[in-house]
């Protein structure tokens, strides 16, 4: 697997340009079928390009290939000209993020079905809808204490969405926060490792700890070693319901894990991570927020993130939690991604 590495010239937010692109649901999967039949990859070697030709050998009609060129066109990805068709200057610029662009795209259409085929059990009842839910099926945290081959591949599979994600939401999060005031950083729920990659390769002397579940822990550092990074990265699992908190960090960070329990989990946490920390320790939480969907956009694109939208708090209760658990020195930044993101830091 190839060594990921930041694309020089860029600012942390560039990325934001693949999200025109993923806001109609119609145009959001035209373009993932032009992806799958080839069509991108022939456009994208060549400035101007015959629409017969780049339709040749491709499984659509000419009446389905005419359709799905003047979707790409109106979407801004392409440009018909007459009898010739060429990737937009936008879209090419967006190309650079094509594992984002493609991750969002293939999650999405797992969960669509959850949206538009099963709206009323997602609005009456959260535990009914999660039974048979395509996104609560694939994030099934269940799995994650065995390490055994299916349950692996499993995570994996599920892990690629958060993986993707975390590349591009980290940076911008070092882009906030001094990391560089520390010498050993413990990411909670830290998944792959991803983050803490990013964190890792902006601050030359920071070394980190990741701690999960055992199978997230036993995939994640499959991903580290593939990246290079396991001389500075470690994993120690980790079940938020019965262990402690490891010590002997003087910064200890959550990224997009917080939600994922229920208040008085997450104020247990928080209290557990003050204990942990040495007088003077730091705690940062990097979390979307409670959506407004009376004026934030609901793009095609964020379907999976959307889908825990009763999960995403106001940053009230973190700092209300923060400070009775006796930390102090809270601060809050709202960060506006894809979707509003809140960095709260606090100190021990």
């Amino acid at each position: 697997m190839p060594i990921l590495r930041p694309i020089q010239h860029m600012t942390t937010t560039d990325f934001l340009i693949i999200e025109p692109f993923l806001h109609d649901a119609l145009e959001a999967r035209t373009l993932q079928a032009a992806f799958e039949l080839g069509i991108i990859d022939a456009l994208e070697s060549s400035a101007d390009v015959p629409v017969s030709q780049v339709l040749r050998g491709r499984s659509c009609d000419a009446a389905g290939g005419k359709f799905l060129l003047q979707v790409l066109a109106r979407s801004g990805a392409v440009q018909l000209d007459g009898a010739s068709v060429q990737i937009t200057e936008t879209f090419r610029a967006a190309l650079r993020f094509r594992d984002l662009l493609l991750t969002k795209l293939q999650f999405s259409e797992l969960v669509a079905a959850d949206f538009f085929n099963r709206m009323p059990q997602l609005l009456s009842s959260s535990e009914e809808f999660m039974e048979t839910s395509k996104l609560f099926e694939l994030f099934d945290y269940g799995r994650c204490f065995e390490i055994t081959p299916q349950n692996c591949l499993k995570a994996a599979r599920w892990m690629k969405l958060t993986t993707t994600l975390t590349r591009y939401e980290a940076p911008v999060c070092v882009e906030h926060f001094d990391f560089s005031a520390h010498q050993k950083m413990l990411d909670l729920g830290g998944n792959s490792g991803e983050f803490a990659i990013q964190v890792c390769r902006r601050i030359p002397s920071l070394q980190a700890c990741v701690a999960d579940l055992p199978v997230v822990c036993h995939v994640g550092a499959r991903h580290v070693a593939e990246q290079q990074m396991s001389d500075r990265i470690q994993f120690r699992p980790l079940n938020f319901t019965q262990d402690s908190i490891p010590d002997g960090h003087d910064l200890i960070t959550c990224k997009s894990v917080l939600h994922d329990w229920p208040d008085e989990y997450a104020t247990h946490i928080i209290g557990s991570v003050f204990n942990a920390l040495p007088v003077g320790g730091r705690f940062l939480i990097f979390e979307r927020q409670q959506w407004d969907f009376q004026t934030e956009p609901t793009p095609y694109g964020s379907l999976p993130v959307m889908l825990f939208f009763r999960s995403y708090r106001k940053p009230e209760f973190y700092t209300s939690s923060l400070e009775a658990a006796g930390f102090r020195g809270v601060t809050v930044q709202t960060i506006c991604l894809d979707l509003p993101f809140m960095l709260i830091s606090a100190t021990k």
